[in-house]
């Protein structure tokens, strides 16, 4: 999907810098003749090559890293060259040993430049030969199931992965082939294929969206690997238009894709995805054209690409799964593993890079690779600094944003994510103000992520699978509010692709209280929403971290409200007088997700407030929420409607409020207690919250009332009509005035 048209345009704020690349790249055609290549290399310098085999035996996560790819790569070499004609969606054959192929030329590439010896040469010309040779007879993937078809694989993003691998293998051999062999592979495979991913689909290389990203990449790198400007500069700059001046090209990506933050706006997964094409063809650049100063492009805006994707992860590295997230990728990914080595060879003074590059425990083969291997071993690294803060979304940073909190700089501490950014494009999901909680190396309140078993032939060939869309991406999916039980935006992407939420405030300045809120004023149609998530780590008040959860709902009509939240663990306790269905079972509704939704039981709670206890991992988890007259508990269990057994069998609760128009949830998560496994001690199994309250919710204020078992009240004051730092307020409740300025404030 295209971006947002207000965002089409910014581009022109580095157009000076623009106009400076292209007089240099023009500058630099004249050196730069399609027939020769200079020997700096791609991505592996000679110089490189020279330094690391001089250096092996004397790094160990270098060497480590070294001794494992020439593992791999003499192991798959045993095996001979296969290159089947494609046939095969992801997961099967065909498409495995295409992956594969490119995978093993890449390393042996690298081998062969770094030992010279032959035998590594001779398997990527051989390979290379069988393709150039079957390329030119290629039609069309036979598999149509991509709006844009690849040759060897079943979508042209997967193509140009190729493309990326191999053309660094073929940089590193081409001197080791004659002409005529040059000729033979550049003419009917290198060029013909970057011609296909370029001008012969513009409608995918234009785009603003990772596939035209992976696939500049894959031009702009052959480019430089057989010595043609043409193709370089069309990776840059994109393929001209008559008559559209859209802003497109690897430049264009990086102006429109990252927020001023270093945010993708496809989220984590898919920026984890992107790191590898856009660093590596920044390295490709720095080294071929260093004049050009790619890593200081848009303010380092790569660099802070990185950082941002390293803060955006779990208690144990693993990325937050918004959008079309596949659950437990984390920061050991490969990608991360280049993207972190070439930003700190940029970057030298970022030691804290370091410390991650040792939880990866791999670096790269490269000049990189070498100096982060070298200064780990100097003992060089600091410590990683996980930090709150917030990462704005759009290109201008104005399009919402992703809000964490982090009870400590410790991975390991309570961490809240709230999601108020744009719609993600074509995998974005429908859940605007959602959030996730991790705590000591769990995830307690879960993101369910993408349906979808990546590569795996017998799960719809590895693609996303139906009920991405059926569940997946529906609003009730998710930590938020549903309104009516029906998706936000009535689950269409295209109105939902004109709007972001609302930043309000966010504060995490003091580790004591840290709080972030924002509004959501388009996806339900007229009701307008606003979550405010406070994090309350004051020993003063209470021994045990406290989650404060606030949704405000401002509505003419009377509406249906469900809450649902995604929990990992065992229930313990619950105060609702409930029912459970031991027997049989029904969904919870017929679309918009309810449909696979089991109701394994339902309640009610006489007291003033409904409370559920469950345990994750060793800690106790206690949600207390004020409890208004016809509110119904329901107990689910996702599984409902999965005729092929897709879908993860999780539990949830959901508050479900009817008969009221204007209404505030109110609820707080206490993090207490420890279950020692070894011992079989239990410490504070009960929380310490007894009773919240709304004292006040209108459009220009909420207040909330927590009251704890040691008799020691918390309020909360939010600000809803005016978020200004400088603004005083005061709102008199229960016949007590509460002062304060800015946008919130906690009355201890």
């Amino acid at each position: 999907m295209s971006i947002d048209k207000k965002n089409k345009f910014m581009i022109k704020r580095n157009l000076t810098v623009r106009y400076f690349i292209l007089l240099v790249c023009i500058a630099l055609s004249a050196s730069m003749v399609a027939s020769e290549k200079n020997s700096t290399g791609l991505i592996l310098t000679d110089k490189a090559a020279k330094q690391i085999n001089s250096s092996l035996g004397k790094y160990s996560i270098f060497d480590y890293s070294y001794k494992r790819l020439v593992k791999t790569v003499n192991a798959e070499m045993r095996k001979g060259i296969k290159v089947p004609v494609p046939k095969d969606p992801a997961g099967g054959y065909t498409h495995n040993i295409h992956k594969q192929n490119y995978i093993t030329m890449c390393g042996a590439g690298q081998l062969y430049k770094i030992t010279g010896d032959t035998k590594y040469a001779e398997y990527i010309k051989s390979m290379l030969f069988m393709y150039a040779n079957m390329f030119p007879h290629l039609g069309l993937h036979p598999v149509e199931k991509s709006y844009a078809r690849g040759k060897l694989f079943w979508q042209q993003l997967n193509d140009a992965n190729w493309l990326v691998y191999t053309s660094q293998a073929y940089d590193c051999v081409r001197s080791y082939l004659s002409d005529s062999e040059k000729e033979l592979i550049e003419n009917q495979l290198l060029i013909p294929y970057a011609n296909f991913l370029s001008v012969e689909n513009i409608h995918v290389f234009n785009r603003i969206h990772n596939h035209a990203v992976w696939a500049a990449a894959a031009v702009g790198m052959t480019g430089y690997a057989i010595g043609n400007n043409e193709l370089v500069e069309r990776a840059l700059y994109g393929v001209k238009q008559e008559g559209n001046n859209d802003p497109k090209g690897f430049l264009s990506q990086i102006d429109l894709l990252f927020s001023p933050d270093g945010y993708y706006t496809e989220g984590p997964y898919y920026q984890r995805y992107s790191m590898l094409p856009f660093i590596m063809f920044a390295q490709a650049i720095d080294n071929n054209n260093p004049d050009l100063k790619i890593f200081q492009y848009r303010d380092q805006i790569l660099k802070k690409a990185v950082l941002a994707t390293l803060q955006m992860t779990d208690t144990e590295g693993k990325f937050f799964p918004l959008n079309d997230a596949v659950k437990n990728m984390s920061f050991k990914s490969p990608e991360l593993i280049n993207a972190l080595d070439i930003i700190y060879n940029a970057f030298p003074k970022e030691k804290e890079l370091l410390s991650i590059a040792k939880l990866q425990r791999m670096v790269m083969i490269s000049d990189a690779g070498l100096k982060v291997a070298q200064d780990i071993e100097k003992g060089l690294e600091v410590p990683f600094e996980w930090k709150s803060m917030e990462l704005r979304d759009g290109a201008e940073g104005d399009q919402g944003a992703i809000g964490i909190l982090r009870g400590s700089n410790d991975k390991y501490g309570t961490c809240i994510v709230m999601d108020y950014a744009s719609q993600g494009m074509g995998h974005g999901h429908f859940d605007r103000l959602g959030f996730m909680m991790y705590d000591d190396r769990n995830e307690v309140i879960s993101e369910y992520g993408a349906a979808r078993y990546v590569n795996i032939k017998s799960k719809h060939g590895g693609r996303y699978l139906p009920e991405n869309d059926t569940w997946s991406k529906q609003t009730v999916a998710h930590n938020t509010l549903v309104i009516d039980q029906k998706s936000q935006f009535n689950g269409k992407l295209k109105v939902a692709e004109k709007y972001a939420s609302e930043h309000w405030f966010f504060y995490a300045e003091d580790e004591k209280f840290q709080i972030v809120s924002a509004k959501e004023n388009n996806a339900y149609g007229s009701p307008k929403v606003q979550r405010t998530i406070a994090l309350i780590n004051d020993k003063d008040l209470s021994r045990n971290p406290i989650v404060v959860d606030i949704i405000n709902v401002q509505a003419e009509n009377i509406h249906t409200y469900d809450l649902p939240y995604y929990y990992q663990g065992q229930t313990l306790y619950t105060n609702a007088e409930y029912k459970t269905n031991t027997t049989s079972r029904s969904n919870m509704g017929s679309d918009s997700g309810y449909q696979h939704l089991w109701e394994e039981g339902k309640g009610q709670t006489s007291n003033s407030c409904y409370q559920q206890m469950w345990m994750t991992g060793r800690k106790f988890y206690t949600y207390t929420t004020e409890n208004h007259k016809n509110d119904e508990i329901y107990f689910m269990r996702i599984g409902a409607m999965d005729p092929e057994f897709s879908l993860r069998n999780e539990p949830a609760f959901m508050i479900r409020r009817t008969c009221e128009s204007s209404s505030c949830f109110a609820s707080t998560i206490e993090i207490h207690g420890k279950n020692d496994f070894n011992t079989e001690l239990v410490r504070d199994q009960m929380g310490q919250v007894t009773n919240i309250r709304t004292i006040q919710n209108d459009i220009n204020y909420t207040v909330i009332e927590i009251e704890l078992n040691l008799k020691t009240k918390v309020i909360l004051a939010i600000a809803n009509s005016d978020n200004a730092s400088s603004t005083n307020h005061s709102v008199m409740v229960d016949g007590k005035a509460y002062e304060w300025k800015g946008p919130y404030n906690l009355f201890k």
